[in-house]
């Protein structure tokens, strides 16, 4: 596997570049290959390109999402790749990643593309095993060519083609899932070998399209869609964007978080909005006070929380941590850490005097 984390490249450029005034190209870089580094460094987020092959045991941590897949990548053989809660997987257009070891994947976000002509899969080949659980699948194929795999719990929406695709042989277990907006089968099993998946929610109180009763996503004759739960299995709500309305500031401002949230459920959620700031070595600082308790309705919503700065706060660079909490605060729907968010700059200083953390 060949990946590689901008956030040195960050530190080095932060050295490199003086604001206001001209860019200064580093000696060692070509102009390409500058602008790059410079469109990265921006991102608030480190961003993990992933390509190539996995050959030894690799887990993807939330510190260090999102990873970006290019290309076709393997897992190898007798090799595990364990994918940490609250990591963010982004699959290029095209990208697909091919599991022939052990792929464990727990609450995380698979982002393919929603455009027809993207072919974006994850494919379990035969003699791999692992399972996939309480993760959101979105825009993508799961393809499983073994019986060694568990999908479970999962919210499985590929608005460019099948959900879950199963082959000939294999028999894997599929259940407890909801199936949403896949726009040809949510679960298609090919072969002459029938396949169980109970206690899946089709999208329809009535149950599955295609053979079976309802009008929720379709199944093929193969797949045992009995018994089927009239109403979706979990709570899925995604932080689909995060803006702050500045990145500099000083002691005592009131910053503006702007969460627009995607509710794949068919009810609505009654929800807090939390944030914190987080600087190494310092105890993170929480506005409990502006915590914003919201009603999300299914689709697309977008809410605005204030966030007002001690005034004592000392000067640099901090971490901002986004939350989407349940209303009685029992569970984190949503914890996503923006790295460097934000600048204090402390009175009688300049943007400019601000160097490191």
């Amino acid at each position: 596997m060949k990946s590689w984390n901008p956030s040195a490249v960050r530190r080095i450029i932060r050295h490199n570049l003086r604001a206001p005034g001209p860019i200064r190209p580093l000696e060692c870089l070509g102009a390409g290959l500058l602008l790059l580094l410079i469109n990265l460094a921006g991102a608030a987020e480190a961003r993990h390109f992933v390509h190539g092959d996995i050959t030894a045991d690799t887990v993807w941590t939330a510190s260090q999402a999102p990873y970006l897949l290019t290309g076709t990548i393997e897992l190898a053989p007798e090799t595990r790749l364990v994918i940490a809660p609250r990591v963010t997987v982004r699959l290029q257009p095209g990208a697909r990643l091919l599991i022939r070891g052990r792929l464990v994947a727990e609450k995380v976000h698979f982002d393919g593309r929603e455009d027809l002509a993207n072919s974006e899969a994850i494919v379990y080949r035969p003699g791999s095993t692992g399972y996939v659980r309480h993760c959101i699948l979105e825009n993508l194929e799961l393809a499983l060519e073994t019986s060694d795999v568990a999908v479970t719990d999962n919210l499985v929406a590929n608005r460019n083609g099948n959900g879950i695709t199963v082959s000939r042989q294999a028999a894997p277990f599929i259940a407890r899932n909801d199936f949403r907006h896949n726009s040809y089968f949510a679960v298609y099993k090919a072969g002459r070998k029938r396949i169980n998946a109970p206690d899946n929610f089709w999208g329809a109180a009535d149950g599955p399209g295609g053979v079976g009763p309802g009008r929720g996503d379709a199944v093929n004759e193969l797949v045992d869609f009995q018994p089927f739960a009239p109403a979706a299995n979990g709570d899925h709500v995604l932080l689909r964007a995060h803006r702050l309305d500045r990145r500099e500031c000083r002691p005592g401002d009131e910053l503006k978080l702007e969460f627009t949230l995607y509710n794949f459920n068919t009810f609505a959620h009654d929800l807090i909005l939390g944030a914190s700031l987080n600087r190494e070595g310092r105890t993170p600082i929480h506005s409990a006070q502006d915590d914003l308790k919201v009603r999300v309705r299914p689709g697309v919503n977008v809410f605005t929380r204030p966030f007002r700065l001690p005034e004592k706060l000392p000067g640099g660079r901090y971490d901002i941590l986004w939350g989407v909490m349940k209303d009685d605060l029992s569970t984190y729907l949503v914890l996503k850490s923006e790295i460097d968010a934000l600048t204090v700059i402390p009175p009688g200083k300049s943007p400019n005097d601000q160097e490191g953390r």
